[in-house]
């Protein structure tokens, strides 16, 4: 695979699992769970919780796979199968609810950056779905390339949360937040499409 084929799947694979991550639909909740900190605080927290999200996508880029195949005996074609339909009630809920609220205690709070801001709000059972095939499709080491490309995004648009919520109003980022989640569910049925021609050995259409 030559340079310009390997760097444009990752930015397609990047758009993708930025996608299933949705930073920018996010945008409200990271404002909100950190309304109360001071900018010091508030820039830890955030720090954090990427940093967390990170490391469990590359954590599942570099294990999930070998998980899969010896510990659970699950081929690609059904995980495809599985991640898709998991894909799906992802996309589906995050169209018809993408500000579901997430309760957090006040005894909790110093775990915030750990839960909910890393799991499940940055990286849910979705994105660990996608980062597992991603890798068995692409190799762990394209795979980790595409997650650092897609986490220097993320960290961007993270740590200007209360800027761009500003910029984009209230009503902008659920619009955005909703068509990734339409292209998400459309990624979905494909993967269970794939999943099923390859389980059940249906000829590729032309």
């Amino acid at each position: 695979m030559d340079v310009i084929a390997t760097v444009t799947l990752i930015f397609r694979e990047m758009l993708l699992l930025l996608a299933v991550l949705n930073p920018i639909g996010n945008i409200p909740l990271f404002v909100k769970f950190t309304a109360k900190m001071d900018p010091e605080r508030r820039a830890r927290t955030l720090n954090t919780a990427v940093l967390t999200a990170l490391c469990m996508v590359l954590f599942f880029a570099l294990v999930g796979d070998v998980c899969l195949r010896h510990l659970f005996g699950v081929t690609l074609g059904e995980f495809k199968i599985a991640g898709g339909i998991l894909l799906f009630i992802v996309a589906a809920r995050g169209v018809l609810n993408p500000m579901a609220e997430i309760k957090v205690t006040q005894q909790e709070e110093r775990f915030l950056a750990y839960f909910p801001l890393a799991f499940p709000i940055l990286v849910g059972p979705g994105t660990l779905a996608m980062t597992i095939i991603l890798s068995q499709r692409d190799g762990p080491v394209l795979m980790i390339l595409t997650a650092l490309a897609a986490f220097v995004v993320v960290f961007a648009i993270v740590r200007g949360a209360p800027m761009l919520a500003r910029v984009l109003g209230p009503h902008d980022g659920l619009i955005i937040a909703r068509l990734l989640y339409v292209f998400l569910a459309a990624k979905a049925v494909s993967l269970v499409l794939t999943g099923l021609r390859e389980e059940l050995k249906w000829p590729v259409a032309m």
